[in-house]
């Protein structure tokens, strides 16, 4: 099988979308298909690459680079991308299937011109699902012109997909909700079955990694109690909690260390400085490959959402940590605090709980803390059995076979 990966982020850029690609990629290309992914110029300046280890064919196609990432440029780049790379697709050759991802939900559209013009299946695999996770955010409204434009082009998407793919239960249901709403007329009106769960998981890669003793040194995890959150540090995370905990926890003693970019860093770095917050750090950006030293020695990993509405988002980072043997402290509902719960290796609490009960919470997880150790090797047995990113893949490749033969 020939597979075309249309993707906007991808090697070497360190990003969940390149992520959730490259085990895809390693997966077919192990079990014998063919792959060529086409993505942004952009991502070539985010790092060295390395072509002895990626034996993909990677075409990358021009657009313009983000200096800032205001809402013009992220326009403009995934525009001229999304242009260019219908294009660049010529380069590919024949191909069976195009996988085209969101976000960005711009993108998509020249994916589905590129499958047509190369009489290929479509698979339009959603991540976030558009304008709904803007919505939820309150990032803009209903009535809005970006909300107006998403919805027309993800609609167009459903309709139009062959398959679409998508990360959590949540999610399924609700784009289930939307393509019934859409009838194709290959499909018919009930055509549902055209979703598929393709969850994120954990990448078992990540256990593999070299262990790092320098940067656990670096950063005193051995010598202090630490709670850790690694990750963007952007408007969907709401990580001013982990400063509210860092204010009113009993434990003074531990540290806080954030690792990570974002649009949101700058204003929370003023917050401790202004609140004298000596217990908060902000670190910077990590390479992946230190991601399992830096959760091997945490003692605890926070991974917050900003609200109650996003029940179908389940962070990369919570199989991350399950399945490196790290407790969590989840400030979520729904799909991801059904896998905390499911690996019994932390606790969760809504985001619209009140302060007070997230600082019991944390404090009551510190007091008791030996009661995890029980759960680790449970917990990280169960993310390699059933939540492997590497077998979710294995699964998704033997579906699309079957699509192909159809």
């Amino acid at each position: 099988m020939r597979i075309l990966i249309h993707a906007d982020e991808y090697y070497p850029t360190a990003q969940a979308c390149s992520y959730r690609m490259q085990v895809f990629v390693d997966t077919f290309m192990a079990l014998g298909d063919e792959v060529t992914v086409v993505t942004s110029s952009a991502n070539k300046a985010n790092g060295t690459i390395d072509k002895t280890l990626h034996k993909e064919k990677i075409i990358y196609s021009p657009a313009i680079g983000m200096k800032k990432k205001t809402t013009v440029m992220r326009m403009l780049n995934n525009l001229t991308f999304g242009v260019t790379s219908i294009f660049s697709a010529f380069g590919a050759g024949k191909v069976d299937v195009v996988i085209t991802t969101s976000p960005p939900p711009l993108v998509s559209l020249p994916g589905w011109i590129i499958a047509k013009c190369k009489g290929a299946k479509l698979i339009y695999d959603v991540r976030d699902i558009w304008p709904d996770v803007a919505l939820e955010m309150g990032s803009f409204t209903e009535d809005s012109f970006f909300c107006k434009v998403f919805k027309k082009v993800t609609g167009f998407m459903y309709k139009n997909a062959d398959i679409v793919t998508t990360v959590s239960p949540g999610k399924v249901e609700k784009i289930k909700g939307h393509v019934s709403d859409r009838p194709s007329r290959k499909s018919g009106p009930s055509h549902t079955d055209k979703v598929w769960l393709v969850g994120n998981g954990f990448d078992e890669s990540v256990a593999r990694s070299d262990f790092d003793q320098d940067i656990v040194d670096k950063f005193e995890l051995d010598k202090k109690f630490t709670c850790v959150y690694i990750g963007n540090i952007g408007l969907a995370q709401g990580l001013g909690a982990l400063l509210d905990i860092a204010a009113k926890t009993r434990h003074k003693d531990i540290q806080f260390l954030c690792f990570g970019m974002g649009a949101e860093k700058e204003m929370l770095e003023q917050r401790v400085k202004n609140e004298g917050l000596t217990n908060v750090k902000f670190c910077g950006v990590v390479d992946h490959s230190k991601v399992f030293s830096i959760l091997s020695r945490a003692k605890l990993s926070f991974i917050p959402l900003k609200n109650s509405n996003m029940k179908d988002s389940v962070p990369t980072k919570v199989y991350e940590a399950l399945g490196i043997g790290c407790p969590v402290l989840l400030v979520a509902e729904g799909d991801s605090a059904a896998i905390v719960d499911d690996a019994g290796l932390g606790r969760h609490i809504s985001p619209d709980e009140p302060v007070e009960k997230l600082v019991d919470v944390f404090d009551d997880m510190i007091e008791h803390y030996d009661e995890f150790d029980a759960h680790r090797d449970e917990a990280i047995r169960l993310m390699h059995d059933k939540y492997s990113r590497q077998k979710i893949a294995e699964e998704f490749d033997r579906r699309l076979h079957q699509l192909c033969r159809k």
